[in-house]
């Protein structure tokens, strides 16, 4: 092959997917705050008092997925746009609960407009116009299930988390999350937990996998929407 031909076809490669996971560095070990999130310009507060200024840092697990997106996908949406209740169906005095789906609608309001799916074990599922009861997911233990969607987790995409368990007869999307794969193919499982701190979990080896199913456990449902951040200007 002559070498201008050679030089041609090098220039014209792809550059590799980003690997997300060196962006989030300064937001891991951040202590649990119950319902402290960072607004979009920066201030630490919290989702109920907006007007209040927090004393000090510190993330609930849907704070830690709202500061963190911003980081990730691109875009800096305002707390009221991530926490929009999509369908109207989750407030005071709703049948099915307050907040019930504000798990599914938080990660849906993140990713409104760009590239997305839903990583279902035997496809992908397009998302809008679903609900937070047509679409759960898979169950958390669901070793098979995993396998079929470990492949499909890309690096340089964001897997939005939003995990529901039914209580009685009530469905609720409990707890939010995100998945990453890095360049060297490990996948990380982020999240906070209260009484703890932000943190990740690698669930491609088996001890974090095997971390994770004792931290949930039977009777939860996993839903990844993989997300394709948005280009950078």
């Amino acid at each position: 092959m002559s070498t201008p031909l050679l030089l041609c076809l090098l220039t014209a490669a792809p550059p590799a997917p980003k690997d997300l996971t060196f962006e989030l560095n300064e937001l891991l070990g951040i202590a649990y705050v119950n319902d402290e999130v960072r607004d979009e310009t920066g201030r630490w507060t919290f989702f109920a008092h907006p007007e209040t200024t927090a004393p000090s840092p510190g993330l609930n697990c849907s704070g830690f997925v709202v500061t963190s997106s911003r980081k990730l996908l691109g875009r800096s949406p305002s707390l009221s746009e991530a926490t929009k209740d999509r369908f109207e169906d989750s407030g005071e005095g709703a049948p099915l609960g307050h907040d019930w789906d504000f798990g599914f609608d938080l990660v849906l309001n993140l990713s409104e407009g760009l590239p997305r799916t839903a990583l279902l074990p035997d496809k992908d599922q397009p998302v809008d116009g679903l609900d937070g009861r047509a679409l759960r997911g898979f169950a958390i233990d669901d070793v098979g299930a995993w396998a079929k969607v470990f492949p499909r987790i890309k690096v340089g995409q964001v897997s939005l988390v939003s995990l529901s368990r039914v209580l009685g007869k009530k469905l609720q999307h409990h707890h939010v999350a995100f998945v990453l794969r890095d360049s060297a193919d490990r996948v990380w499982f982020y999240q906070t937990l209260p009484r703890g701190h932000s943190h990740r979990l690698e669930i491609s080896s088996d001890q974090g996998f095997a971390r994770l199913q004792k931290m949930f456990g039977h009777g939860i449902s996993v839903l990844l929407i993989a997300v394709t951040p948005q280009p950078q200007q």
